[in-house]
């Protein structure tokens, strides 16, 4: 068993060995969807120190700083407990992020990207933390993520394994995926050359298109939001849309506003 449990608990695993994490490790989040049990948020607050990363985002979850279970299970990783930033809608977690990587073990929809092997989910991560902040997210102890929430990534990875039923527990997930990324991080992966559209600039852009084309007509069929599902997956699938793109899909809705408005405001 590859463990220091003997060491101190309350002294920092950062203080006792100097750590090789590259710098761009701190625009890399951690998030978890619903997590509860507070010994699981600890256990990843330790995976995440052993592979040096500290940015833990936890979205709508149970009470957890002070339970002793957190603590023990953390050990020597309080200060990542302490600086959790908590949220309470998964949209917040991922407004300022320019990639998020979502992670499931389960075939989904057809209508969802297509889900990579973990470490090339990872490298891609990793190439656009070299300048903007990016996360990787996580779901539900019992259901993961769910198809709505994986809607909000631009890429869905799944961890192999050798199994009729690959689930591991959250804290094993995050691990794996941390040590891809450490591995990555060490191979000093090429920085991304362009600069990605946040999340939410891909949501909003999202509803204008929709708003748009409600403008000259468009029935959104079946529903409302199956059509803005099938926005999303264009924009976030194979596209990753940098600020500029942005800017120019919002060009080409104002003119078609403009046209509708001289046209008298109506299809």
């Amino acid at each position: 068993m590859f463990s220091e449990d003997s060491t101190d608990p309350d002294v920092p695993m950062a203080d006792r060995s100097e750590s090789i994490a590259p710098d761009f490790f701190s625009r890399i989040h951690i998030i978890l969807v619903e997590p509860k049990v507070p010994g699981n948020i600890g256990a990843v607050a330790r995976a995440m120190t052993t592979m040096g990363l500290t940015r833990l985002v936890l979205v709508n979850p149970v009470e957890f700083r002070d339970e002793a279970e957190t603590r023990w299970m953390a050990h020597g990783a309080g200060e990542i407990i302490e600086a959790a930033r908590v949220v309470p809608t998964l949209e917040e977690a991922v407004n300022d992020l320019a990639l998020v990587v979502g992670t499931t073990n389960r075939t989904r929809g057809v209508w969802l990207n297509p889900i990579q092997p973990v470490e090339q989910a990872c490298t891609e991560l990793a190439a656009v933390a070299r300048n903007q902040p990016v996360g990787m997210l996580f779901g539900r102890e019992d259901r993961g993520l769910l198809n709505d929430e994986l809607q909000r990534c631009n890429v869905i990875a799944r961890i192999p394994a050798a199994t009729t039923y690959p689930s591991l527990n959250l804290a094993q997930s995050v691990m794996v995926c941390a040590y891809e990324l450490f591995r990555i991080g060490l191979e000093a992966p090429p920085a991304s050359e362009v600069r990605l559209a946040e999340n939410r600039d891909i949501e909003r852009i999202t509803h204008r298109i929709h708003e748009t084309l409600l403008r000259i007509g468009f029935t959104s069929t079946p529903s409302e939001e199956t059509f803005l599902r099938s926005i999303r997956r264009v924009l976030r699938r194979s596209l990753r849309l940098e600020q500029r793109d942005v800017a120019a899909l919002h060009k080409v809705c104002d003119e078609i506003d403009a046209y509708v408005h001289r046209r008298g405001g109506g299809p």
